[in-house]
């Protein structure tokens, strides 16, 4: 039934409640907490807890929600964690903005739901449309600017816009998320691309490039057991459509 929907329908009225949730605490531009949204504005409790076996849990004791985290390296987990809560603690409400009986929508369906909340949330449409604008696609830069998401992240949230491209997620050498918002493109690298994030894995800092049919750019976040490059990949012409 979620499956259904245009998706245009179930982003706007994501954005919609986002834009009241941030409107209710006062903001109006990122960083976005999450983890204080969820305190101050919807009463749920945060509690990390050094025996919680998974990332994250979800409870209610006494009619009063908890959140229950594992204890992570990067601030950027718990943010990811929490958002994702508070998209599952307001799926009823959204389900009804979108028409749906909750009773009939499938699991799955609404653990979707959550993601997409939780990706809108960290990366609000309303900043980051003129976000990009201003920081001309610089994922380096909107990071400082979304201090509170992580790359990946950012990086999937330029699919959301209007214009074409292809966003490639490499760590360790393998390609692990690679998607496109409107251009056709198998799984592999096309030269062009292979070339700019041989580069940029090589050198350790950004690099654009570009062909007859492809714009690339990419970006590195290296650390020292783990290294991850993010490609940004623009057609140029109709035959990369």
């Amino acid at each position: 039934m979620f499956d259904e929907l245009p998706r245009e329908d179930v982003t706007a009225t994501i954005d919609a409640m986002i834009d009241e949730l941030l409107d209710a605490a006062g903001i109006t531009q990122p960083p976005i907490d999450a983890i204080a949204l969820a305190q101050s504005q919807l009463d749920i409790v945060i509690v990390v807890d050094q025996r919680q076996p998974q990332r994250g849990r979800a409870q209610r004791i006494v009619g009063k929600k908890q959140i229950y985290l594992k204890p992570e390296p990067r601030e950027e987990r718990h943010q990811w964690t929490v958002a994702h809560e508070i998209g599952e603690h307001l799926k009823a409400e959204l389900f009804s903005r979108l028409g749906i009986d909750p009773s009939q929508a499938k699991a799955m369906a609404g653990e979707s739901l959550a993601n997409l909340f939780a990706y809108r949330l960290l990366v609000p449409t309303r900043c980051f449309v003129e976000d990009v604008k201003r920081f001309d696609y610089d994922l380096l830069a909107l990071k400082k600017r979304y201090p509170t998401s992580s790359h990946e992240v950012i990086a999937m949230r330029f699919l959301d816009l209007p214009a074409p491209c292809v966003v490639t997620i490499i760590d360790n050498e393998r390609i692990t998320r690679r998607r496109s918002n409107a251009v056709r493109t198998k799984r592999e690298l096309t030269p062009i691309e292979e070339r700019c994030w041989r580069h940029v894995a090589e050198r350790g800092e950004p690099a654009s490039m570009r062909d007859d049919h492809w714009a690339v750019s990419a970006w590195p976040i290296h650390e020292l057991e783990w290294r991850r490059e993010v490609l940004r990949s623009v057609p140029m012409d109709s035959e990369s459509l």
